[in-house]
C-alpha cells in the first residue's frame, strides 16, 4: 500500500444500533472497493470485520475492526463498530480516532436505542455525521418515514442528497439530488448510470427543493439571493454542503441495502466527495508545562493509540491515529505518560484481520504496529523533543460484576496474566480481589460483556473460568451490653489447661471497628496472658458468631478471671476468651449488618416512574431526582448491594438501554429480620454440610 498525505485520506467510524447492517454494509464497501472477491454474510460468519470466533458465533461486533480501502486514489479507513450496549467503549475509541461518522439507521425500524447514543456523542464531539438509510429492500422500509423521524429528533440539518427508487422488493436505485441522475441495479447485477424517470421527477424536484433551502439557510449571502428568486449553481449548493458538514451543521443522508449491494457503490464516492479530509490542526496538552499547545502538519510526529488488542502468539496490537508528522518502521518513539521510550517495528494497515505492510505513515492516517510494551489504550507516543498528551478518553464505566474463580485449580497465575492482557484491550473491564469476601471480581458493561471476556479468556489463553454471583460482604455487631464469664479447664495427666476470664462487651458508634481492652487489678489474669485474651477475642469476632461474618464495633474489656500457677498457658486463656466472646454476643442482641451503596442513575425522565418503583422492589430509599433541560434526569438512592447483582440488567430492561448509573459504598445498615434470619438459616446448613 502506497503512502497517502491527509488531502487524500478519509477515517470514518461507522456506527448504529445493532442489526441494522453495519458489518454488512463495511463488508460491501470492501467488496466494492475490490479488496474481497465475494460479498460476505454476518450469518455466515464470512464478513471481513467480524473475524474473531466470539463475534461469528454470536453474530454480532464485539470489538472494533480496522477496514482500509483504496478508491479513486483515497484511502478509506472504516472502523466497523459495535451496536450492543455492552461495547460502547469501542465507539467512543473509534471515535476519538475518525474525523467523522456514518450512522447506519434499519429502514423498516428507523431511529433505535444506540442510534440515538452515538448521535448524541457525535453531537458532543462536534463531529461530521452522515446517515445511511439501509435495508431498502425490506419489508416495511419507509426512507421518508425515517428522514422526518431524523429531522425531528435529531436535528433539521439532516437532509437527504438521495431518494430511493422503489421500495421493499421493488428498490432497485437511487437518485442522486445533486447530480441528478440515477444510479440503478439490474437484474443482472450491473449498476447503469441514467437520467430520472418521468414518474419520479415531481418526487425529485420537491426533494431538490427541499435540500436546497436547507443548504442555503447555513449560508446568509446564498439565503438572500435564493429568496430574491437567484439560482443557485451547483457547485455552489456542493461547496456550502461540504462546509457545513465538516463544521457539523449538515447531515446529509443516503441509501441503498448492504445485502444486496444497491447504493453502495455511490456511497463510497460521497464519502470521499462530501466527507471532511484529517484535520492537522489540533490541540494537545505540553506533558512537561501542562500548557495546552497547536499542533499542526509541521509539527514533530505525535499519535495517540485509541484501541489494543492482546494475542499471546501476535503480541499486542496497538491502533494509532496519527496526528502531526510521520512514523517509519524500525525508529523509536517516546510516551510522555510513562516516560518510555518505544521501539517500531513494522507499520502495517489493516483490513480485518489481514495485514497490510507500510514503510510509513503519514499525518491524518490510522496505522497499527505490534509488540509495544508499556503502552496501552489512551496513551499518546510522540518525538522524544515534542512530549505532548492527547485529551483522555472516557471510558463508561463497569455497571456489571461477576466473582470469578478457575475451574481448574492451579490456573491462578494464568488468569492473572491472561487478565492483565485482557485488562489492556479493554478499558471497560474491571478486576479485583475483594478485600472483604477474597473474591475476585470481574466488572464489565453488562452481562454479555463479562461473558465474552470469559470466552476470550479460555480461547486465548487456555484457563476456563466459573462466573458466580459475589458473595455479600456482611457483618455482625450487638445492641446492648453484656458480662459473661468462660472457663477452660482440662486434665489429662501432666500439666493440665487452665483459663478463666469475665469479658464485658458494649456496642461502638458505626465505623469504630473493634476495640479491646483490659481493666484487670490485682493480677487476676497475668499480664504475659492478657496478648493472648486479645487474640483469642479478635479471631472470634474476625470469624463471625451469628451467621459466620465478622462483628464489627464492639467493645471488649476484659474485666476479672484467675489463673493456676502450673496449669494456665497462653493456649488455655485464648480457648477460653473466644469461647467468653462467642456467649457474649449471642446475649446482646447481635444483629446482621448489609452494605448500602449510593446510587446516581442517569435516565431519560420519561422512565424516572419505572425505574423508582424498581428501586423500591430492591428496598431502595430515593434521596433526590434532579431534572435536565434535555430531557435527561438524575436519580439519587441508597440500596444495598445484595439487591443491586441485576441491577444493570434490570436497568437496561426498564429503559430500552438509555440509562447507566455509577455505585459506590456509603455505610452499614441492619438487614430486615426476615431476611437476615433466612442468611443465619442458610449458613447453619452450610456448616452442617
Amino acid at each position: 500500500m502506497k503512502e497517502y498525505g491527509s488531502c487524500d485520506l478519509r477515517n470514518i467510524a461507522i456506527l448504529a444500533h445493532g442489526k441494522a447492517g453495519k458489518t454488512s454494509l463495511t463488508e460491501a464497501l470492501a467488496y466494492n472497493a475490490g479488496h474481497t472477491n465475494r460479498l460476505g454474510k454476518v450469518d455466515d460468519g464470512t464478513t471481513v470485520a467480524d473475524f474473531e470466533p466470539e463475534e461469528i458465533k454470536r453474530k454480532l461486533t464485539i470489538s472494533n475492526a480496522l477496514v482500509s480501502c483504496e478508491w479513486e486514489d483515497t484511502k478509506l479507513n472504516f472502523i466497523d463498530t459495535p451496536g450492543y450496549p455492552d461495547f460502547f467503549g469501542e465507539v467512543k475509541g473509534a471515535l476519538s480516532a475518525t474525523d467523522s461518522a456514518l450512522i447506519v439507521v434499519c429502514a423498516p425500524a428507523g431511529i433505535e436505542v444506540e442510534t440515538e447514543k452515538v448521535w448524541n456523542y457525535c453531537k458532543e464531539l462536534n463531529k461530521p455525521t452522515a446517515f445511511f438509510v439501509n435495508k431498502m429492500d425490506r419489508e416495511h422500509a419507509d426512507f421518508n418515514n425515517v428522514v422526518e423521524q431524523l429531522q425531528i429528533k435529531f436535528s433539521a440539518g439532516i437532509v437527504p442528497i438521495q431518494i430511493p427508487i422503489g421500495a421493499e422488493e421493488a428498490f432497485h436505485g437511487v437518485v442522486d439530488l445533486l447530480e441528478m441522475s440515477t444510479r440503478i441495479k439490474t437484474s443482472q447485477k450491473q449498476i447503469i448510470e441514467g437520467e430520472i424517470p418521468e414518474f419520479l421527477k415531481k418526487e425529485v424536484a420537491k426533494a431538490k427543493e427541499r435540500l436546497v433551502e436547507t443548504i442555503v439557510e447555513t449560508n446568509p449571502e446564498l439565503l438572500d439571493r435564493y429568496l430574491a428568486g437567484e439560482e443557485i449553481s451547483d457547485n455552489e449548493l456542493i461547496t456550502t454542503l461540504k462546509l457545513g458538514i465538516k463544521k457539523a451543521k449538515l447531515f446529509p443522508v443516503l441509501c441503498g441495502s448492504a445485502l444486496k449491494n444497491i447504493g453502495v457503490n455511490k456511497l463510497l464516492y460521497d464519502i470521499i466527495e462530501y466527507l471532511p479530509e484529517p484535520s492537522l490542526d489540533n490541540l494537545a496538552t505540553n506533558n512537561l508545562t501542562e500548557e495546552l499547545i497547536e499542533i499542526n502538519e509541521n509539527s514533530p510526529f505525535s499519535g495517540l493509540v485509541f484501541k489494543t488488542t492482546a494475542d499471546p502468539f501476535v503480541g499486542r496490537l496497538s491502533y494509532i491515529r496519527i496526528f502531526s508528522g510521520s512514523l517509519t518502521a524500525d525508529s523509536t518513539v517516546y510516551n510522555p505518560l510513562k516516560d518510555k521510550v518505544e521501539k517500531i517495528g513494522n507499520i502495517f494497515s489493516l483490513r480485518g484481520k489481514q495485514q497490510i505492510n507500510l514503510e510509513k505513515g503519514l499525518a491524518g492516517d490510522i496505522v497499527v504496529v505490534a509488540k509495544l510494551q508499556d503502552t496501552v489504550t489512551g496513551d499518546s507516543l510522540t518525538d522524544k523533543s515534542f512530549p505532548v498528551v492527547f485529551d483522555e478518553i472516557i471510558y463508561p464505566k463497569p455497571m456489571f460484576t461477576m466473582a470469578v474463580e478457575t475451574k481448574n485449580k492451579g490456573d491462578e497465575d494464568k488468569l492473572s496474566n491472561a487478565l492483565v492482557r485482557i485488562l489492556d484491550e479493554d478499558p471497560t473491564v474491571r478486576y479485583v480481589k475483594s478485600a472483604e469476601t477474597a473474591e475476585f471480581l470481574l466488572s464489565g458493561i453488562g452481562e454479555m460483556h463479562t461473558e465474552i471476556i470469559a470466552d476470550k479468556i479460555k480461547r486465548k489463553f487456555g484457563v476456563e473460568l466459573l462466573l458466580k454471583n459475589p458473595k455479600i460482604p456482611y457483618r455482625e455487631t450487638i445492641r446492648m451490653k453484656e458480662k459473661v464469664e468462660a472457663k477452660h479447664k482440662k486434665q489429662s495427666g501432666g500439666h493440665g489447661q487452665y483459663g478463666h476470664v469475665w469479658l464485658q462487651i458494649e456496642p461502638l458508634p458505626p465505623g469504630t471497628g473493634i476495640e479491646f481492652t483490659d481493666s484487670i487489678f490485682g493480677g487476676a489474669v497475668p499480664r504475659q496472658y492478657i496478648p493472648a485474651v486479645e487474640k483469642g477475642v479478635k479471631e472470634a469476632l474476625q470469624a463471625g458468631i451469628l451467621a459466620g461474618y465478622p462483628v464489627v464495633d464492639v467493645k471488649v474489656d476484659l474485666c476479672d478471671g484467675s489463673y493456676h500457677t502450673v496449669d494456665s498457658s497462653e493456649m488455655a486463656f485464648k480457648i477460653a476468651s473466644a469461647a467468653a466472646v462467642k456467649k457474649a454476643v449471642m446475649q446482646a442482641k447481635p444483629i446482621l449488618l448489609e452494605p448500602i451503596y449510593d446510587l446516581e442513575i442517569t435516565i431519560p425522565e420519561y422512565y424516572m416512574g419505572d425505574v423508582i418503583a424498581d428501586l423500591n422492589t430492591k428496598r431502595g430509599r430515593i434521596n433526590g431526582m434532579d431534572s435536565g433541560l434535555t430531557g435527561i434526569g438524575v436519580v439519587k438512592a441508597q440500596a444495598p448491594v445484595a439487591e443491586l447483582f441485576r441491577f444493570a440488567i434490570d436497568l437496561r430492561s426498564i429503559t430500552q438501554g438509555r440509562g447507566f448509573f455509577d455505585m459506590k459504598f456509603s455505610h452499614y445498615e441492619e438487614v430486615p429480620q426476615k431476611i437476615a434470619q433466612e442468611i443465619i438459616d442458610n449458613a447453619k446448613d452450610k456448616t452442617i454440610d
